[in-house]
């Protein structure tokens, strides 16, 4: 998270189509950021780095994706497009089969219907 601190390398990320798998939750809790709306996520997309959300470690930080996923719609008025987004990025970044990563399209396509 912290290339956001670096300018250069965030464009750099962005043109070579680097995935950055982010953890807010665990990130604001372990307090590399002061609160969820200090966390440089939505800048890093902003900026056009493809970024996927996870919980890092659940029952350690007492956390689910959909509690990953409300705290970023709170603190950036994410929209369930957004979500929709992050998803796909994160399925065409999961190191799977084309048969998994076929299946998992078709229940996420389902979803966002």
């Amino acid at each position: 998270m912290r290339a956001i601190e670096d300018l250069a390398l965030v464009d750099e990320l962005a043109e070579t189509g680097v995935v950055l798998e982010v953890c807010p939750g665990s990130n604001v809790a372990l307090g590399l950021y002061k609160g969820w709306r200090a966390h440089p996520i939505s800048e890093l997309d902003r900026r056009g780095v493809k970024v996927t959300v996870s919980t890092d470690d659940p029952p350690f930080f007492h956390t689910t994706m959909n509690q990953e996923f409300q705290m970023l719609h709170d603190a950036f008025d994410w929209d369930d497009g957004q979500f929709a987004r992050l998803n796909r990025t994160a399925l065409d970044a999961a190191f799977c089969d084309v048969d998994t990563r076929s299946r998992i399209a078709k229940k996420l396509e389902a979803a966002d219907a």
